[in-house]
């Protein structure tokens, strides 16, 4: 009667370490490689080009979702590419909320994209950019201090 204690404990055990394994090698590092750092990538060598460039859109494929009106837009690859560079070449920390809108546009009127709201969780009171194609692209969250000065830029792949 013990030996079969025994016989199930060590796969539940051995089940249960796989899984966290699991969980740290893929989601964590897998999904999402760079949580909330903003990545030195790219620098914009042409910054004007760029941060219009960062909001085009283009119509989506396939049949149109009624929810989603007669002519959903999502961003496109060029648009995620140079909203990363953007992002990588603008020093927003310290600015004020209104700075920063001025410099990069506001997050809800400045995109005509269906995918204009948070994919990944933003901490209260942020403005949120999201470039997106509805399979990938970025999310930057310019987090805010109480006093309204840029306390930090979160940068979130999605995929």
């Amino acid at each position: 009667m013990r030996r079969s204690r025994w016989f199930w404990t060590i796969p539940v055990l051995l089940t249960l370490v796989g899984g966290v394994w699991f969980w740290h090698a893929f989601v964590v590092h897998w999904i999402e490689p760079n949580p909330g750092q903003v990545d030195e990538g790219e620098k914009a060598t042409d910054l004007a080009s760029d941060l219009k460039l960062m909001w085009e859109t283009q119509r989506l494929g396939g049949t149109p979702d009624a929810t989603h009106g007669p002519n959903p837009r999502s961003s496109t690859d060029r648009a995620i590419n140079a909203a990363s560079r953007v992002f990588s070449t603008v020093e927003l920390v310290g600015k004020s909320r209104d700075d920063v809108v001025a410099v990069l546009g506001d997050p809800k009127a400045s995109s005509d994209s269906i995918y204009n709201f948070p994919f990944w969780p933003a901490p209260k009171g942020s403005l949120v950019y999201r470039f997106d194609t509805g399979a990938y692209g970025w999310q930057f969250n310019v987090v805010l201090r109480d006093d309204g000065k840029v306390r930090e830029v979160q940068r979130h792949w999605i995929h």
